[in-house]
């Protein structure tokens, strides 16, 4: 492959890598964690969940640092790929922040820091986050790939 070809490849995956990881972060104002249960069947946001959130002085959930990683390790990588471009290492490091925030997603209920009100299950927010952070890291590794 020519040398312009490859540039261009690199910067295009490297623009889809950023935009997946920024549309990642901003999932944190979709529904992320939904319950089915006795008192109250309703959603929350993942920006609720992990900054906490209180109903009339009652704590639903307290803050989650496992949760706010979920969302800004996406941000921070993309953050990286596009101030990095052009270094292999940086690029490396971005797809593991990506790939570590996929995960984190995928784990909230796990990471979940409040009263049991009923059964949670994962909600759109954070599937799409965590599909997102996983596209967004095996593109970022592919720009590496493709810099011959």
């Amino acid at each position: 492959m020519k040398k312009k070809t490859k540039t261009m490849l690199s910067w295009g995956l490297t623009i889809l890598a950023a935009a997946c990881g920024v549309a990642a972060f901003f999932v944190v104002f979709a529904d992320a964690v939904s319950y089915q249960g006795l008192i109250l069947g309703s959603t929350f946001t993942g920006l609720q969940i992990g900054l906490g959130y209180t109903v009339n002085n009652v704590v639903v959930f307290e803050a989650s640092a496992g949760v706010i990683l979920a969302y800004l390790l996406p941000l921070l990588a993309a953050c990286v790929l596009i101030i990095g471009k052009g270094n292999r290492i940086l690029a490396l490091v971005a797809s593991a922040l990506m790939i570590t925030g996929g995960v984190l997603a995928f784990c909230t209920l796990n990471l979940l820091n409040g009263t049991s009100v009923g059964v949670p299950a994962l909600a759109a927010g954070s599937v799409a986050s965590g599909v997102l952070s996983l596209v967004g890291g095996i593109t970022a590794c592919g720009t590496t790939a493709v810099k011959g």
